[in-house]
């Protein structure tokens, strides 16, 4: 009996060790890394060799914990994953304390590892946008370099010494960019700007950066001396083609084309036409005159002679 039960004992004690030894030998090392509101969780590799393997993230937030009944979650992107990484940045969308765990599967033997603390992205760290101030033109153009989106950006500008008296501008539009009018001359523009996450009412603030406003000259005469000698360029040219080229300009101008010679032709034709007709007026009339005084009948001298064409010899229509 005594026998028995050692073994009894001795083949437990051999099944928790080897469960232990597995457990063990699965365990991950996991962590949050959170900059800018992006969310990565990152585990170590498996210190065991498997022949197949793949890892599953789950997480249980407080709508989880206290409406669900304590249900966990599956991350949409990191199912059955042989990575060790998971990009949990839309998936952990509250300010809630989240729970988050990874189910290891090795060969089909399942183990779970939980990250030792909860996780609420108002924890994320927040990198101070670079600021980039350019004074070469006018208004001063100011612009960030970021990663970070959907911030209010507000950004103060004042006169060296006269902090008290700054201007301040706001914007929420990407890519967060500002046009101050410019106070040239020997006194520095100072520019600090403040960028706040409205999600977790959380900011981070730029350092001061002050600049000289240097005068701008002004390019206007430079620009008035080359119009200026470009015209007197384009009169000199002008005129000395004029000069150069004034008899071939005049006839390409008023160049005379010849009469064609159908119509020149047609014109002698109605000419000699209009000729005959002529005569053969003055010759009726003479008639008429002469038949007058023999008639007696010199009242009709001075009525108007009408010819149709009918009247006319064949010859002059």
């Amino acid at each position: 009996m005594c026998s028995g039960l050692i073994d009894s004992l001795f083949l437990l004690l051999l099944y928790f060790s080897i469960h232990h030894s597995a457990s063990l030998s699965t365990y991950l090392n996991i962590s949050m890394h959170s900059v800018n509101m992006k969310h990565i969780l990152k585990w170590s590799q498996l210190q065991t060799a498997c022949s197949t393997f793949n890892h599953t993230v789950q997480f249980q937030g407080e709508y989880e914990l206290h409406k669900l009944n304590g249900s966990w979650v599956d991350a949409y992107d990191c199912q059955e994953i042989r990575e060790n990484r998971c990009d949990l940045t839309h998936d952990l969308a509250s300010n809630s304390d989240y729970s988050i765990r990874i189910k290891t599967n090795c060969d089909g033997q399942k183990s779970w590892t939980q990250l030792p603390k909860t996780f609420n992205r108002k924890d994320t760290v927040l990198l101070t946008p670079e600021m980039i101030v350019n004074v070469e033109g006018d208004p001063i153009q100011v612009g960030f370099n970021t990663t970070l989106s959907a911030i209010t950006v507000k950004l103060k500008v004042w006169t060296e010494g006269d902090e008290q008296n700054a201007l301040t501008d706001m914007t929420r539009a990407y890519p967060y960019h500002f046009s101050i009018a410019a106070h040239r001359g020997k006194e520095k523009m100072c520019f600090r700007a403040e960028a706040l996450v409205d999600a977790i009412n959380k900011s981070c603030s730029t350092d001061t950066q002050c600049v000289i406003m240097h005068k701008q000259t002004s390019d206007m005469p430079v620009i008035v001396s080359v119009a200026v000698v470009i015209a007197l360029a384009v009169a000199f040219i002008l005129g000395w083609s004029v000069t150069r080229f004034s008899p071939q300009i005049k006839h390409i101008i008023c160049h005379r084309e010849p009469i064609p010679s159908a119509l020149f032709f047609t014109s002698l034709k109605s000419a000699e036409v209009c000729g005959e007709l002529l005569d053969t007026l003055v010759t009726a009339e003479k008639l008429s005159l002469q038949r007058g005084r023999h008639s007696g009948m010199n009242h009709q001298l001075f009525q108007p002679l009408i010819y149709t064409a009918d009247a006319l010899p064949a010859a002059t229509q």
